[in-house]
């Protein structure tokens, strides 16, 4: 039958071969249970014969028994016993709406199986599950069947193991319009062979990814620091997130900084040594790949990306696609998944990966607010980021009692004054906090005052100048000097009170 009316229904290939072996006694099954395996292997979730085709099941696209296969193949491997329990079954398993998403749904299993009180919850929808599936499983020799557990039966474990290594070199196979053709045929999901035999290494690959998911450091975040000059954004993320370089990449966004530099790009690479030399033109990773590809690797770590001076570049061109990655889940996993070759195949061998911002991964971006003719950050791209301001407290840095220079004045003392003469001055000075000196604007060697009787011998020795050139000291000495006029009055003059 290739219709789901019976009116319209014809007689397909695989009723002529049932007949032909039970010569019409359609109730001696065990004379074609062989055929009845095959066809229920084949059912596809969903066909046009399905009546909710368009319905509650129009996003379904698999073959739910070679997915329940797999399932219980993986859960095998890794704790020892083929077998599922009929919540896990229900639950996880039967809403899986692709075979490709089999990860997820083993994750899902493993988690279940930690949270015991959420069990209970599914339970009370126990009677709401439809279970005419459940009794086409009831029939497939290959599984063991009661009303708590499902089991591959171990006497058909190298078929099972066979049959899905062959169909996982094409999950989808006549996922198509030609799918009902095939399912009236006596063709079978596969043509098995004997020497078909598991890949052991992928197999092993297989469970290494479940537990590495399981047991991912979570918390991935996308946090955008800003305050003004010098408050201490930078310091703020080597003392409150890593200070360790080898779990970071830091890079700093300009003008001129595009997608290619971040993400990574297809450069010409010389290979080999005299006339064997060729040159060949592979992918370079960029900050954002080489990060992503840590965090991948390295579940148990927490990796950093630091964007300094994020809105002196474009950022939304800069991301790129990247974009659509930035919204995450509660554990810090990505949201949505995107496609591209270059990425999936440096991070994880195989381009076709969907790729996606692990839980162990965290993006760290500053920007300041004082900067003038810079990229603006749109609304889109800000809402998916945690804007974390960075108060301007002088009165916490190290230096904030040192004098300037010769005077009598404190940092704390100019700092405190001169952000308040910033902030009162003029009405028309537009968003004047943002235009404040930073508690770090300075560095406590520029504030620093080096004398020419007491530092001479020790600026010598720093630049390497005879002792005897006193011409070249001294003015050495008054440069070093001129350090502090030179970076904050400048600022002031230029900058903060420029109307």
């Amino acid at each position: 039958m290739t219709s789901s009316k019976y009116d319209e229904a014809i007689i397909t290939d695989a009723y002529e071969e049932i007949n032909s072996k039970c010569n019409g006694a359609f109730e001696n099954t065990y004379l074609y249970e062989d055929i009845i395996q095959r066809q229920i292997e084949k059912m596809f979730i969903s066909s046009s014969v399905d009546e909710e085709y368009q319905g509650v099941r129009q996003h379904y696209r698999l073959y739910p028994v070679m997915l329940l296969y797999k399932i219980l193949l993986e859960i095998g491997h890794s704790t020892g016993n083929y077998s599922i329990t009929m919540t896990e079954y229900r639950y996880l398993v039967a809403t899986t709406k692709r075979f490709e998403d089999f990860l997820d749904t083993l994750l899902l299993i493993k988690l279940l199986r930690n949270e015991n009180h959420v069990v209970s919850e599914f339970e009370q929808f126990r009677s709401k599950f439809d279970n005419r599936l459940i009794q086409a499983l009831k029939q497939l020799p290959t599984l063991n069947i009661d009303r708590d557990n499902i089991a591959l039966n171990t006497n058909f474990l190298k078929e099972v193991a066979n049959k899905v290594f062959i169909f996982e070199e094409n999950p989808n196979v006549f996922a198509t319009e030609n799918y009902l053709d095939f399912l009236g045929s006596t063709r079978s999901l596969f043509d098995l062979k004997e020497d078909v035999t598991l890949d052991r290494e992928d197999s092993a690959r297989r469970k290494q990814d479940i537990k590495d998911e399981t047991n991912r450091i979570k918390g991935g975040i996308n946090t955008l620091l800003y305050g003004v000059p010098g408050s201490g954004k930078s310091f703020t993320i080597q003392t409150n997130y890593c200070d360790d370089f080898d779990l970071m990449e830091r890079v700093v966004f300009h003008p001129d900084y595009m997608n290619t530099d971040f993400v990574g790009q297809i450069l010409p690479t010389v290979k080999g040594e005299g006339e064997e030399k060729e040159i060949t033109y592979d992918f370079t990773p960029g900050p954002f790949t080489r990060i992503l590809k840590k965090a991948i690797n390295n579940p148990d770590k927490h990796f950093y990306l630091v964007i300094e001076e994020i809105n002196r570049g474009n950022a939304p061109a800069i991301f790129g696609e990247i974009f659509q990655l930035l919204d995450r889940e509660i554990d810090g996993t990505s949201s949505y998944k995107i496609t591209n070759y270059n990425i999936a195949s440096e991070v994880f061998g195989d381009k076709e990966t969907p790729v996606y911002i692990p839980s162990n991964l965290s993006i760290l971006a500053t920007m300041n607010t004082a900067d003038q003719n810079v990229f603006t950050l749109d609304t889109a791209f800000q809402r998916r980021w945690n804007m974390k301001m960075i108060e301007n407290d002088v009165t916490k840095a190290k230096h904030a009692e040192m004098k300037i220079l010769d005077t009598t004045v404190t940092w704390e003392r100019f700092n405190t004054v001169v952000n308040d003469q910033i902030i009162t001055s003029s009405a028309t000075t537009l968003s004047s906090e943002d235009k404040r000196l930073g508690a770090y604007f300075v560095t406590a060697d520029v504030l620093e005052y080096i004398s020419f009787d007491t530092h001479k011998d020790e600026i010598a020795e720093r630049y390497n100048i005879n002792l005897n050139d006193n011409t070249k000291l001294d003015r050495t000495i008054k440069d070093l000097n001129s350090r502090f006029g030179d970076k904050v009055i400048k600022y002031l003059w230029d900058d903060a009170f420029k109307f």
